[in-house]
């Protein structure tokens, strides 16, 4: 469930795939268990660099021309799908029926 109202940082995901699974504990800790595993196993992600590290330093590193924005997860065609994807779930669920995207236009 996404909120922007935690009382404290909360980034956590959990993914489920055919071979495996991961599960987000922190900013850089996943709990990760590949098929056939029995147990899971922690695995720590590398830093990400400075500029990306949170929105300020990425809006100075912007404004600097350090990097460019371009599709990023602010930019206009990724809120587009996820409009596009928050559409089609209340669609589906309104309906019973599996809802198709359709590719948005350049």
């Amino acid at each position: 469930m996404p909120s922007w109202n935690w009382t404290f940082s909360r980034k956590d995901m959990e993914i489920y795939g055919v071979a495996g699974s991961a599960i987000t504990v922190a900013a850089d800790q996943l709990r990760v268990r590949y098929v056939p595993q029995k147990a899971e196993s922690t695995i720590t992600a590398p830093p990400l660099p400075a500029e990306y590290s949170n929105s300020l330093d990425y809006l100075a590193a912007v404004l600097r021309g350090q990097i460019k924005p371009d599709d990023d997860l602010s930019s206009l065609p990724t809120n587009m799908v996820v409009m596009q994807i928050l559409d089609a779930a209340r669609t589906s669920a309104k309906t019973g029926r599996t809802v198709t995207l359709q590719p948005l236009p350049n």
